[in-house]
């Protein structure tokens, strides 16, 4: 019974440590948006990966290389000067998906985490993948933009506001709702 009970209270007091250690969680943020019209058409839209600018209010540019064949790169050049680098992992034209990755981004900022600088990305998350689906919905199709990703700082300290959890899934959500509404807008107008 003593055994028991000192491995139970060993246990106790190494949670919280375990716990710290863990570090940062994976995050996920899915969006959508119904758009009245065919589902070929919105595909069309969508599914050039040289492209996000002509839909997404946010992106000033796109330059990429490979077209829509895996590997391809583009490098998205933001409303504030910053600069997002991406790579298409994935592209089926048959089910209208295809799936991308970040590779590198500009930095917006430094702030200090326990006396040392850490860069701010230019969207404050890291280790991003996502996910873009075009589906019919009877008369309608759906467009699904999912992603799953780590806020921008994972170590083991106290996270800033700045590179947190909350402002990760945030600045996703901001970045999927206006580029989804902004398509939806120009699809069917």
């Amino acid at each position: 019974m003593k055994a028991v009970l000192k491995g139970l209270l060993t246990g106790l007091f190494l949670l919280p440590a375990l716990v710290f250690a863990h570090g940062a969680s994976r995050l996920q943020v899915e969006e959508t948006v119904l758009i009245n019209a065919d589902a070929d058409i919105v595909w069309e839209m969508v599914k050039d990966f040289d492209s996000l600018h002509k839909w997404h209010p946010a992106i000033i540019s796109t330059d990429a290389q490979g077209g829509n064949e895996v590997g391809a790169t583009r490098i998205l050049t933001l409303k504030n000067d910053s600069t997002i680098t991406e790579t298409l992992k994935k592209f089926d034209e048959e089910t209208k998906s295809f799936m991308y990755e970040i590779n590198e981004m500009s930095s917006v900022g430094q702030v200090d985490i326990e006396g040392e600088m850490h860069d701010i990305p230019a969207v404050p998350v890291s280790k991003y993948k996502a996910w873009v689906t075009v589906e019919a919905e009877g008369d309608q199709t759906k467009v699904i933009w999912l992603a799953k990703f780590f806020r921008g700082y994972t170590g083991n300290h106290h996270e800033p506001k700045e590179l947190n959890d909350e402002t990760a899934t945030n600045a996703i959500q901001g970045i999927f709702r206006s580029g989804l509404d902004t398509l939806k807008a120009k699809i069917e107008n």
